[in-house]
């Protein structure tokens, strides 16, 4: 399970959130503003504008290969 560090939309404050990758997006298990766990009634806005954010830069790399005309893909361990 990954953490990261976000600003809550609803808050505006920086709040810790564990969550899981998932085909269909970022799934949240759990975040720091809500206590205890199953007190999280939000509407996970964070995950959503996460997910648009990757899923614009992956977008946005597609397109470049294709401008250049190399369908060669390099996976990159980080």
């Amino acid at each position: 399970m990954r953490s990261m560090l976000v600003t809550c939309p609803e808050s505006a404050h920086l709040e810790e959130i564990r969550y899981e990758d998932h085909p269909l997006g970022m799934l949240i298990v759990s975040c720091t503003r809500f206590s205890p766990a199953c007190a999280m009634t939000c509407e996970r806005a964070c995950a959503a504008r996460l997910d648009r954010k990757r899923r614009t830069s992956t977008e946005l790399f597609e397109d470049e290969d294709t401008m250049t005309g190399d369908d060669t893909l390099v996976p990159l361990q980080l």
